[in-house]
């Protein structure tokens, strides 16, 4: 049978100075890190909120869809110039808002829109606008 030898580890006191002043280093770095990570999440909310305020209360209507035309998002005027809730609109397609004889035309416009030619507008008219017509100037880009 061997004998198991044992080896001292036990460090000197120079050096378990040493390893403090770097786990406190270590420490201070961090908590740096820390308040640098901070400051960036408050300034990110801060734009985030700044750019709902812009979105939701602008004077125009906005959507955002999807490639299958489904609205993913809408602002406030966008709604009202469907006359329906917001929370209502999302997941549903644009294209059920469009009158029969415009619908071709926004298909070819979308289409065209997806191919990532750019910006591209079109006018179309929405079904059951009453008392009048409501005709629409549409602008868009498409990214991902």
């Amino acid at each position: 049978m061997k004998k198991l030898e044992h080896t001292n580890t036990s460090l000197k006191k120079s050096e378990l100075l040493t390893l403090i002043h770097e786990m406190q280093e270590k420490q201070l770095e961090l908590e740096k890190q820390n308040r640098l990570l901070e400051q960036a999440r408050a300034e990110a909310e801060e734009a985030y909120r700044q750019y709902t305020d812009l979105y939701d209360f602008a004077p125009v209507g906005y959507f955002t869809l999807n490639r299958d035309c489904n609205i993913l998002e809408v602002n406030l005027a966008g709604a009202s110039l469907l006359g329906v809730e917001r929370e209502k609109l999302i997941g549903s397609q644009l294209g059920i808002f469009i009158s029969a004889e415009s619908r071709s035309e926004f298909k070819d416009f979308f289409e065209k829109l997806l191919s990532g030619t750019g910006k591209e507008s079109c006018e179309i008219l929405f079904e059951e606008s009453e008392p009048d017509p409501l005709w629409v100037r549409i602008e868009a880009t498409c990214f991902e």
